[in-house]
């Protein structure tokens, strides 16, 4: 195929106050940078659509915000075009953060190789990516449940905790769900096995939880923070195990809020330790071994809201950070 000289960007135009809007970015067409020894051109055909970019773009991430102006960072799936390296071949794909962009230079070391044999490449960013890694990585090593645990998991029907729900169903334990819309809470039951799900936006959200985990629970998997976080807090047994993972709650706040009361952390001799999926990379072949033919097998199921085109990926993210999207958001670019 041809090289291109030029590739299209989506940039910052300004930081979102509140709720992204899709007006905080832009397209723009720039020079494609000259390839160097040991780096790649990519052409990217799917993009991930991420939940920590909001807070990534507030300054209030473990890495500095681009500056405006500059290209909005986000992993891609991508296929080698051109190669200066032993390491990649052109026809390879590859996972790596290489932005919202349809052209990508990226140094061969910050790319993980991807067989499109396993599973479909979208699930590369998804199920068996990052979020599929963080659901493991946060169930071994900090929630480690033991069949007959109550296993409960916020944003259940999300790209991370469907996956945590499965993976606890599959060990044996009783899983319970919370979620916004209707229509997530019966994904979360119907698709991924969720014994019961319970809806955070209900008025009676406290009460109907403490019917559907009637004898406390054992692990909770959090991807929200604020009242929900503050909801399961009070339904620890002794000794239970809180995975703290994400805060989207409070993503779209200027302010951090008060936290929840923690009493009941104490009272239940619980452990709550936070999640930094970063920690694990090491481990993906490991993760993958173990997830990969759950996912073929169909014993581990996962959904994607899908865009088509780059410039469709500002509003893929508006939408995805308002609870529109049902499983892992993406844009798909080339076919």
């Amino acid at each position: 195929m041809a090289i291109p000289h030029e590739r299209q960007v989506v940039q910052v135009l300004r930081y979102p106050d509140g709720m992204p809007r899709e007006a905080d970015f832009g397209l723009d067409q720039r020079p494609l940078p000259a390839l160097r020894a040991g780096e790649v051109l990519l052409r990217t055909q799917w993009l991930s659509i991420d939940p920590y970019l909001r807070p990534l773009l507030a300054g209030r991430y473990a890495v500095p915000r681009p500056d405006l102006g500059e290209m909005v960072p986000g992993g891609a799936v991508s296929q080698v075009v051109q190669s200066t390296s032993d390491r990649f071949a052109v026809g390879d794909w590859v996972v790596g953060d290489t932005g919202w962009c349809d052209y990508a230079v990226a140094a061969v070391d910050t790319l993980r190789q991807v067989d499109p044999d396993l599973a479909p490449l979208s699930t590369a960013l998804g199920v068996l990516g990052i979020p599929g890694l963080t659901a493991w990585a946060g169930l071994k090593t900090i929630g480690r449940p033991q069949p007959g645990d109550t296993v409960l998991i916020s944003t259940a029907a999300g790209a991370v905790g469907s996956v945590a729900g499965q993976l606890a169903r599959l060990a044996g334990c009783r899983t319970v769900g919370i979620a916004g819309l209707p229509e997530k809470c019966a994904i979360a039951r119907d698709a991924y096995g969720f014994e019961e799900c319970v809806s955070h936006l209900s008025p009676t959200f406290t009460e109907d939880l403490r019917t559907a985990c009637p004898e406390g629970i054992d692990v909770y998997f959090d991807n929200v923070g604020g009242p929900v976080l503050e909801a399961a807090l009070s339904l620890l047994r002794p000794h239970a195990r809180v995975v703290l993972c994400g805060l989207s709650a409070q993503y779209n706040q200027a302010e951090r809020p008060p936290g929840p009361n923690l009493g009941p952390v104490i009272g239940a001799r619980a452990t709550l330790q936070g999640l930094v999926v970063f920690d694990y990379l090491a481990r993906f072949d490991e993760f993958t071994a173990e997830v990969a033919p759950l996912v073929r097998d169909g014993s581990v199921q996962y959904r994607e809201s899908i865009s088509d085109g780059l410039a469709a990926a500002p509003a893929a993210f508006v939408a995805m950070m308002s609870g529109q999207n049902l499983g892992k958001s993406l844009v798909r670019l080339a076919s």
